[in-house]
């Protein structure tokens, strides 16, 4: 890896991760921060920025998590800013702690696994890939345990078993360097024959496993219902009654005490999607 970034890259494309550290340094500075930054971009007729500008700029503290830097960053990116100008600007500034961010991670994860749901029996395979200065090593996690064996960056686990269902997590290191990846939900479904579904491989797409069946009930009697799905990214559940969501009810399975007499049928039914995990 190089030490700087490739100083004709246009500051739009910088990654999210770069800019949101560089906007919180330019935010938090009165002295050398985003609006002493504008003062300098101003007297470089390529990228002008007006008081008008500047003044939308200062208008984002008064939204929720708003930033004046990466409105004036955006501004700079639509005029083609590139890494280069903007590394001269902050050293104009006598920013460094700024220019700083511009400079790549001695650690940095390129790809992080995502959360799958799958039959029991079917192979599961979580992936991260990270570079660094040195070698990298690779340590995964089901929730807080180590993975016996799991030092690659594929987690690879034969024939899956609900006791693997969980969040894991992978943890790399390059010399002093350490970081972790996002979390990955793995979801195990036991689907018997009685479903009368069988799949034989598991391509990403979402697919319905289980299909919540049809019953008869007394008042006071508790309805049991099941729906369940593979795929990656991972199902999300919301459960219907009559076409109306229920609340807190986005678990695979449902539980409802009926304490009236039902005069009518009464329908249940759950909505996919595939979502985001989010940290356990």
């Amino acid at each position: 890896m190089s030490d700087t970034w490739d100083r004709s890259t246009k500051i739009s494309s910088l990654k999210e991760t770069v800019l949101r550290k560089l906007c919180e340094v330019l935010d938090k500075s009165s002295i050398r921060g985003w609006r002493k930054l504008g003062e300098i971009v101003n007297n470089d007729r390529r990228f002008e920025v007006s008081s008008d500008h500047m003044e939308m700029c200062s208008l984002r503290v008064l939204e929720v998590g708003g930033s004046p830097s990466l409105m004036l960053l955006r501004l700079m990116g639509d005029r083609g800013c590139t890494v280069a100008h903007l590394s001269d600007y902050l050293q104009t500034l006598g920013n460094m702690e700024a220019l700083q961010c511009l400079k790549p991670q001695d650690l940095q994860i390129l790809l992080q696994p995502h959360s799958v749901a799958l039959l029991c029996g079917h192979n599961l395979r979580l992936s991260c890939l990270a570079v660094g200065k040195s070698t990298v090593q690779y340590q995964w996690f089901k929730s807080r345990e180590e993975v016996p064996g799991g030092n690659s960056p594929d987690l690879l686990i034969s024939s899956a078993q609900l006791k693997d269902a969980g969040f894991y997590i992978c943890r790399v290191n390059s010399e002093d360097a350490c970081e972790f990846s996002q979390w990955a939900q793995v979801d195990v479904l036991n689907v018997g024959v009685s479903y009368g579904q069988t799949y034989h491989s598991l391509d990403g797409r979402l697919k319905l496993a289980i299909q919540p069946q049809s019953q008869r009930l007394h008042a006071g009697e508790s309805l049991q219902l099941e729906c369940g799905a593979v795929g990656r990214p991972i199902p999300r559940y919301q459960w219907h009654r009559n076409s109306v969501p229920l609340p807190n009810a986005t678990k695979r399975k449902l539980s409802v005490t009926f304490h009236l007499l039902l005069r009518r049928a009464e329908s249940l039914g759950c909505s996919l999607t595939a979502g985001v995990v989010p940290d356990p």
